[in-house]
């Protein structure tokens, strides 16, 4: 089989998931593949056989604490599976219509990922999906969440199975929070596991996998404000040099890095070259330029992977010192565009998108559960934990949606009392609750 191509997307859309329905999505979704139609140098895999899409902060809180995530989820499924092929139609070589299916949608409170396979290449190829989904917050609350979709695929005309696992996350949020987040990816690790319908398999974790995609807001920022004067997109006028010179200095200040160097988190994954482009995070709502003054900012939304292919050299300490690392061999994934997209404007993060290409393969693997799997995180980092066992993490997730619902309905109440203000539906509630009080009173008063 040819090489196989992914598109992979990461965006917290602020709590306006909703308003994305009525955008443009094209910038988002086709940012790239457009002006490089015609380029000799971009692989037959232009039209991507995969679409990973991960959503962070998808609806306000309080409706994503209820529950009431669905509608908006349908309506976005339905407009991404007819804006990816409609395009792939206009891309297409022999100019015959061509189509996406979802093969797996998965989704925990306000994060969501998707996955897309294109029928041309991909039908008859992707085995049964698996997903699972994990809060990260407070009592399992899925503030801050987990999802993931695993999707074993034939690569070769009778056999060559690999497992491919995609991860969307959100992580917690502000500067200091680092041993926090950190703390949040070992909960990955360990208990956003993949079941089957077999009672004798054993769970399996993320990095039990051929191909492994981890993306989302990781939340990780800057260790301190840059210069203002570094923090812009940059423009046909602007000196190359210069501008890269900057965002390498700023780059040396990504406390991701730092943390995956000191083998604290993400052990095993590398990304692209993230000065490509301006940190993501705290935008200005409304414009394509701009930072807000009250956070520090940084490269908060990431795409890091593996694959089993790829040698070890390209996960060493020192391959995080630098943005760029040689290029792996030809048996090795590699990144064919790597950037960001500014022209949307609803939420404080900016887009971050990845097409990688997947070499050909060189086993035979007869079915899935015997595909190769990635080798163990290189040193410093540890070794990896053990899975959760089944009772505790059903324990955890019954936990985590009581207390999400406990909050959200109330939460949901409120704000609909209030004509959709929430202060407004806090007066309203606080003057039922007197009247309420007052009334209970003089029934107990006149009981006694």
């Amino acid at each position: 089989m040819a090489p196989l191509s992914i598109f992979l997307t990461t965006w917290n859309t602020g709590l306006q998931g909703s308003k994305a329905q009525s955008q443009d999505l094209t910038s988002w979704l086709l940012p790239v593949l457009q002006s490089t139609a015609n380029d000799p140098e971009m692989p037959d895999g232009i039209i991507p056989d995969i679409y990973a899409i991960g959503v962070q902060e998808l609806l306000p809180v309080h409706l994503a604490l209820a529950g009431l995530s669905r509608p908006v989820l349908a309506a976005l499924t339905a407009r991404i599976t007819s804006l990816l092929s409609a395009h792939a139609s206009s891309l297409s070589p022999s100019k015959a219509p061509e189509s996406y299916r979802l093969v797996s949608r998965v989704s925990h409170v306000g994060a969501a990922l998707w996955v897309f396979a294109r029928e041309r290449t991909m039908e008859g190829k992707v085995g049964k999906a698996s997903t699972s989904s994990l809060g990260l917050w407070w009592g399992g609350m899925g503030n801050k969440a987990a999802v993931g979709v695993r999707i074993p695929i034939r690569r070769g005309k009778e056999g060559g199975w690999e497992t491919f696992t995609f991860v969307n996350t959100h992580l917690e949020a502000h500067d200091h929070n680092i041993s926090r987040r950190n703390a949040q990816y070992q909960n990955i690790l360990s208990s956003l596991v993949f079941t089957t319908s077999d009672p004798l398999a054993e769970p399996s974790q993320i990095f039990d996998t051929s191909h492994l995609f981890i993306m989302g807001d990781l939340n990780y920022r800057l260790s301190k404000s840059p210069p203002a004067e570094y923090l812009r997109e940059g423009t046909p006028s602007d000196d190359i040099l210069v501008l890269e010179k900057e965002r390498v200095a700023m780059f040396e200040l990504d406390t991701l890095r730092r943390e995956q160097r000191e083998g604290r988190v993400f052990g095993g994954l590398r990304e692209g070259d993230l000065t490509r482009f301006a940190p993501t995070y705290k935008r200005i709502v409304g414009k394509i330029e701009g930072y807000s003054k009250k956070r520090i900012p940084g490269w908060t939304d990431r795409i890091l992977f593996a694959s089993h292919t790829d040698p070890p050299y390209l996960f060493s300490p020192q391959a995080s010192l630098t943005p760029t690392v040689p290029p792996g061999p030809h048996s090795s994934t590699r990144i064919i565009t790597f950037g960001s997209t500014p022209e949307l404007t609803i939420s404080d993060h900016k887009p971050v998108h990845a097409i990688v290409s997947l070499p050909e393969i060189e086993h035979s693997a007869p079915a899935a559960h015997l595909a190769p799997v990635l080798p163990p995180a290189p040193s410093p980092h540890p070794v990896r934990p053990p899975p959760t066992p089944k009772e505790v993490l059903l324990a955890w997730k019954l936990l985590g949606t009581f207390l999400d619902r406990a909050i959200g309905l109330p939460w949901c109440l409120i704000v609909l009392l209030g004509g959709g203000n929430e202060r407004t539906g806090l007066g309203v509630g606080a003057f039922f609750a007197m009247i309420w009080g007052v009334w209970w009173s003089g029934v107990w008063s006149g009981s006694a």
